[in-house]
């Protein structure tokens, strides 16, 4: 097929002309005002330095996760080619010293930074079960690959590969902290890419690149900034946040809240005390998501349990988990089968009704976040259990 010429413009006078060209840079000018000012606020919104309560954290988390979801997207770059994707899903983790000591979360040096890209690294193994550890060296691999937005201190222009002078000292508070992306949706053609490790594949792949390393060392020059630069780079590749086009915001999808995904208390170390800082953790709701319908690949069970807490807030179904009401619009959102629904409903009231903590923690808790039945019994009794003690009034261990 051919390509269509395109008509030449009729001529116009210069007066015409200077009128044109003002109004082209007046459009101009207001189409990438509200961008700039995006993009501006959500680096703001990435500097966690200042928050020194739980509940301005979980706001915080609130706030950035309603953007990520609503008002930008993810591009990747390589040459002139470029991919857009929606965020669906996305889990907050943050290690605060004094404040907010996730116990879940990586603490990389690489997490020092808000507004970054952060590779996951692999596990080190920690007898401490109040914090992780992670490889300063190796990247994860195979379908243990996992990719952060950097959120803790002020966003910066220096690289984490290239840290400044000094780096972190003793007196510095522990302050690192990401937003680990787990579904995209292509823009071009809707396809949802979900799981934190086929989401990396797909930046690899758009990448033109074999591995994190060549990704990230070659084809980025070790520049990991999160955002488009303000001037042109060589880089072969680049992977940042775009703000929407204002149009695209009008129908917002409804953002639902649920506990993380994989996360048991299986470390030797936990107790089963409700001020444990795992136990305190693992049913916060810092995992974000939209279209729970096509969430279906992963950590369904949490998806449910997210929708199920956010319907029963709103106070229409009264303080009962097994509703008529309730499981025909969880069955409407979800698109989960009703038997399914059933027996969810059922594991998590079970929970609620009988369940015991000790069931959970240690060893007989592996693999409790992989089982649908135990993750949510062991939920409902966590919810028990927090209605009981009330751990608000008392600070993690």
């Amino acid at each position: 097929m051919g390509v269509e010429k395109r008509k030449p413009e009729p001529e116009s006078s210069n007066s015409d002309d200077i009128q044109n060209k003002k109004q082209r840079q007046d459009e101009a000018t207001t189409s990438t005002t509200p961008q700039t000012n995006n993009t501006t606020s959500l680096q703001k919104l990435l500097d966690f330095t200042s928050l020194g309560q739980l509940s301005d954290i979980s706001d915080r988390f609130e706030q950035v996760g309603h953007a990520l979801l609503h008002d930008f997207f993810l591009v990747v770059r390589c040459g002139s080619m470029e991919t857009q994707f929606e965020i669906l899903e996305l889990e907050f983790y943050l290690l605060k010293s004094g404040c907010h000591e996730d116990p879940f979360t990586h603490g990389s040096e690489e997490q020092k930074f808000g507004g970054r890209w952060y590779f996951h690294r692999a596990p080190r193994r920690s007898a401490d079960s109040h914090r992780s550890s992670t490889s300063l060296t190796g990247y994860r691999g195979g379908t243990r690959k996992g990719l952060d937005l950097t959120i803790g201190g002020p966003t910066t222009s220096a690289s984490p590969y290239f840290p400044a002078a000094g780096g972190s000292t003793a007196d510095e508070p522990l302050l690192r902290g990401g937003a680990l992306l787990r579904s995209l949706r292509r823009v071009s053609d809707s396809k949802v890419i979900s799981g934190p490790s086929l989401l990396v594949d797909q930046v690899l792949l758009l990448s033109d690149s074999t591995s994190i390393s060549d990704l990230v060392q070659e084809k980025w020059g070790g520049d990991t900034a999160a955002f488009a630069p303000t001037t042109p780079t060589n880089t072969t590749a680049s992977l940042y946040l775009k703000p929407r086009p204002a149009n695209s915001n009008s129908l917002r999808p409804p953002v639902y809240r649920s506990p993380r995904i994989g996360l048991e208390l299986s470390h030797p170390g936990t107790t089963a005390s409700p001020t444990h800082p795992r136990v305190v953790f693992l049913p916060k709701p810092y995992r974000y998501f939209t279209h729970p319908e096509l969430l279906t690949a992963n950590g369904r069970s949490q998806t449910f349990l997210g929708v199920l807490q956010t319907l029963r807030s709103r106070g229409q179904y009264g303080d009962t988990i097994v509703h008529t009401g309730l499981q025909r619009k969880l069955i409407e959102v979800t698109g989960i089968r009703e038997a399914t629904v059933k027996k969810y409903l059922e594991d998590y009231k079970s929970g609620v009704d009988r369940g015991k903590l000790k069931s959970f923690v240690g060893p007989p808790g592996k693999g409790a976040s992989s089982s649908p039945s135990s993750y949510l019994t062991m939920m409902g009794t966590l919810e028990k259990l927090f209605l009981d003690t009330k751990p608000a009034d008392h600070p993690p261990e």
